[in-house]
């Protein structure tokens, strides 16, 4: 089993898309979990919660925002670097507001808009 797994929502397009894409390049080293009513139990997590951003679980240590993208790009190819330059103090501080106060809310958003429909 993997040592990492990551929740994400697989009714938004975007994160589809981007997890689809990961999933493509682990060579399975990654367990992807769709948020469901039972992953949301083991997870401790409500439904709002889990859609407003990434999470993952690192050896049973749950991690979420930027650092749930830094954790799965560090075992990812072609994102180790990415990796490690976010994870550079101001460039991980600038990365941890944009994703907190933009994209993740506007994502978020958008989920709820589409569940309305």
């Amino acid at each position: 089993m993997a040592d990492l797994e990551v929740l994400y929502n697989s009714e938004c397009p975007i994160c589809n898309r981007e997890i689809n894409h990961y999933k493509k390049i682990s060579k399975n080293n990654i367990n992807f979990i769709p948020i469901s009513t039972e992953t949301l139990k083991s997870w401790s997590l409500s439904e709002d919660q889990a859609a407003k951003k990434l999470h993952a679980r690192l050896n049973g240590k749950q991690i979420d925002g930027v650092d749930a993208f830094l954790v799965i790009w560090d075992k990812l190819p072609y994102y180790r670097l990415l990796s490690k330059i976010i994870a550079i103090w101001p460039v991980k501080n600038i990365s941890n507001l944009l994703y907190s106060k933009i994209l993740a809310p506007l994502l978020f958003k958008l989920h709820k808009y589409r569940n309305k429909i």
